[in-house]
């Protein structure tokens, strides 16, 4: 605080004096012509207006931002604030602003920093309040087909036309409060399925993390018209089907449902729907049937007095190993046994040859009825070919897709040309397999199941390669004959989506790759440009300020040189980037010393969010080892340590450490991170505080910092 008489200042107190350089009993002085202060025209405009050339019965508070000159040559920023004061003195008080100044300077620096962060994420991410977008990112800007922020910035989430879905369940630990399944169409005319997360930031705002899932959702489509299909082709069994998985009933056609009329099938174990005497045998068939081996067939009397025959087979429901029952209502057949037998005792002797007889009948009778309700099943697959053949491929029935896909649809043909078609067929297409097709044919002839994909040749319409999903199964003859059913289904289509996925998937990883190279290409015109600039600068400490920046965004080119060098251009390997920065630092600096880089480190990959924080802290680190460690002597060494080590007792995490250690001269006396003006230690705190790691900082034989953080163990899987 100083006093003021007039113009001149007659006192002051002990922070005054100590501020503005002045002893005690200074002459008074006029502080406006006093070279301690620097004024500019629009200061002295000001002055004039509101105190210089204003009556002292109406001069009122000023406040101005000035710079004081000490003696010595320093200088700072600080606020001067002028008011009366009593008996026509005057009151100036002097307050230093330089380090809020430079506070405020680095929160926008660092709030800079973030925003290209923003841009160059993988998801698109949009600010909102009440519904209305206050910013977005690149990536979203992608998704709808935008150029600029200013096109959706203002409008409201139902103006973009989202409409959302339903509910997903938010990721643990994640910070999502919310997560949900969107649909956008986007400027394009195209429909985007989004997988959105919301976030709440402390002024109310919310952050939409969204993910494009129109891909995953279009194959999740196809894989319920597959199994739909499937459910058609069993509903349409005369015979009750159940699918067994665990021995538990994951599906029930409608007869069989009809057969178990008292209970809800679905979920139960199959056991169960049987007496207690018969579960252990049941549940038995159904190990063994897991097990590839066969059963035979057996009856069971249910409580209400109905028979059913059970048969086991091995299948595969919703991409796992499973056991399809078949249960056939034998109640009629078995009473009319019953009745034949009471028959037989009464008149055994007078009609034997009339009971052989009616057996006879009854037995042809059944089985043209199993035959038509076989051939009806068959029949009645639309999309399924399904034939049956011996071991010399003869074809012994087909269903008529079967006759259609040989080339006969609709014409008349014997077997022998059936087979002659089928053997043809077998031929030509061993040159689209990589594998011997006739060898999977004898294995099933062999009584071992097969399932493969099968190339079998050109599509006369559009001259691509026809797909067929193929199934053989051993069929069990009476008379010992060696014979398969074979079922296919064209999967072609799902072929050419399969490869048109691809194909999309790879032209994306080129031209993320052509971002990071223009990125590093950036960088690296940056890095020229500060080059030139220090060749037209005198003052030493402006050249190391250069420098450090030249390092510090040789660092982030570095990052992206690696990964556009990379196919996986989501992760990087960490100790070839560490071995990188630390070369490239050591290079750049001219010293008398020489430095010798010694490394150890572990195989770990590293995410762009983790790779560019921590190159920028080994930058500093290796930068000031290089600028104080090795004052005066001719030798010295810097090494640098990786590891990843696992958690006790949580194995779904592991800890990365990275430790950089010289032989130097050691910390200066009482070294504390929160008391140091130092913008390279600013920066490692800020870094650090990102990647929510732990610093220390030792000082035993030179130098060591370490800094440690936490990361999932399966952050690449998926």
């Amino acid at each position: 605080m100083l006093l003021l008489r007039g113009d001149e200042v007659v006192d002051a107190n002990d922070r005054a004096r100590f501020l503005l350089g002045l002893e005690w009993g200074f002459e008074p002085f006029n502080w406006l012509k006093a070279p301690l202060f620097k004024w500019r025209q629009e200061d002295q405009s000001y002055y004039a207006a509101r105190w210089g050339d204003v009556a002292e019965s109406e001069k009122e508070p000023v406040r101005m931002e000035l710079t004081v000159s000490r003696s010595g040559g320093s200088s700072f920023q600080c606020e001067v604030r002028l008011s009366p004061g009593p008996e026509g003195y005057g009151l100036l008080q002097v307050v230093d602003i330089s380090e809020q100044q430079f506070r405020q300077q680095a929160l926008q620096d660092r709030e800079a920093h973030y925003r290209r962060l923003n841009d160059i994420a993988q998801e698109g991410i949009v600010l909102v309040q009440d519904k209305v977008v206050l910013d977005a990112n690149s990536r979203f800007l992608v998704m709808m087909g935008l150029e600029h922020p200013d096109e959706v910035i203002g409008d409201t989430i139902e103006q973009l036309g989202f409409k959302r879905l339903g509910n997903l369940e938010p990721i643990p630990g994640s910070g999502v409060i919310d997560r949900g399944d969107w649909t956008l169409t986007n400027k394009h005319g195209e429909l985007l399925h989004l997988d959105i997360g919301k976030g709440r930031l402390e002024d109310g705002s919310e952050v939409w993390m969204m993910y494009d899932v129109s891909d995953r959702k279009r194959i999740e489509f196809d894989l319920v018209q597959e199994r739909e299909r499937f459910r058609l082709l069993v509903q349409s069994s005369p015979n009750g089907i159940v699918i067994l998985v665990d021995e538990v009933i994951r599906f029930a056609n409608p007869v069989a449902n009809t057969l178990f009329t008292n209970h809800e099938l679905e979920g139960m174990r199959f056991g169960h729907l049987f007496p207690e005497t018969l579960t252990d045998r049941i549940d038995a068939s159904v190990r063994e049937t897991r097990l590839g081996r066969n059963i035979p067939e057996w009856e069971i009397e249910l409580p209400g007095g109905k028979r059913v025959m059970l048969k086991w087979k091995l299948t595969i429901f919703d991409g796992q190993p499973a056991v399809q029952v078949n249960i056939s209502d034998v109640t009629d057949r078995y009473s009319l046994m019953q009745e034949r037998i009471r028959a037989e005792v009464a008149e055994e002797a007078n009609e034997q040859l009339t009971q052989e007889i009616e057996q006879r009948i009854a037995a042809e009778s059944a089985l043209k009825g199993a035959t038509a309700r076989l051939r009806s099943i068959v029949e009645s697959g639309e999309d399924f070919i399904i034939w049956t053949a011996s071991e010399d491929h003869s074809v012994t029935s087909g269903n008529a897709n079967f006759d259609g896909w040989l080339g006969f649809d609709g014409a008349t043909m014997d077997s022998d040309q059936k087979s002659q078609a089928l053997r043809a067929l077998l031929e030509q297409s061993a040159a689209f397999n990589g594998f011997d097709v006739k060898d999977r044919f004898a294995r099933a002839l062999g009584g071992k199941p097969q399932r493969f994909e099968w190339a079998v040749g050109m599509d006369e319409a559009d001259g691509q390669r026809r797909w067929l999903q193929l199934f053989l199964n051993p069929i069990e003859s009476p008379k010992g004959m060696q014979e398969i059913s074979a079922i296919a289904y064209d999967i072609t289509e799902r072929k050419r989506i399969d490869r048109r996925i691809r194909e999309a998937l790879k032209e994306k990883e080129i031209l993320l790759q052509e971002v990071h190279h223009r990125v590093k290409n950036n960088l690296q015109i940056i890095h020229s440009i500060l080059n030139l600039q220090k060749k037209f600068v005198n003052d030493d400490k402006t050249i190391v300020g250069l420098e450090e920046i030249q390092n510090r965004v040789s660092t982030m080119s570095i990052i992206h040189e690696t990964l556009y060098q990379n196919t996986d251009v989501s992760r990087i390997g960490f100790p070839s980037y560490i071995t990188r920065i630390a070369g490239n630092i050591i290079q750049s600096y001219h010293s008398s010393t020489q430095v010798e880089l010694v490394t150890e480190l572990d195989p770990v990959e590293a995410p762009l969010d983790q790779a560019i924080p921590c190159g920028l802290i080994l930058n500093e680190w290796v930068s000031n080892a290089m600028k104080y460690a090795f004052e005066g002597r001719e030798k010295g060494t810097i090494t640098v340590r990786l590891s990843a080590t696992d958690i006790e007792g949580n194995g779904d995490e592991e800890e990365i450490q990275i430790e950089v250690k010289d032989d130097g001269v050691g910390l200066p006396e009482g070294f504390d991170w929160n008391t140091r003006d130092s913008l390279g230690l600013y920066l490692v705190q800020a870094l650090s505080e990102q990647l929510d790691a732990e610093l220390k900082a030792e000082s035993d034989d030179g130098t060591r910092f370490l800094i440690s953080f936490r990361r999932p163990k399966n952050l690449f899987e998926g």
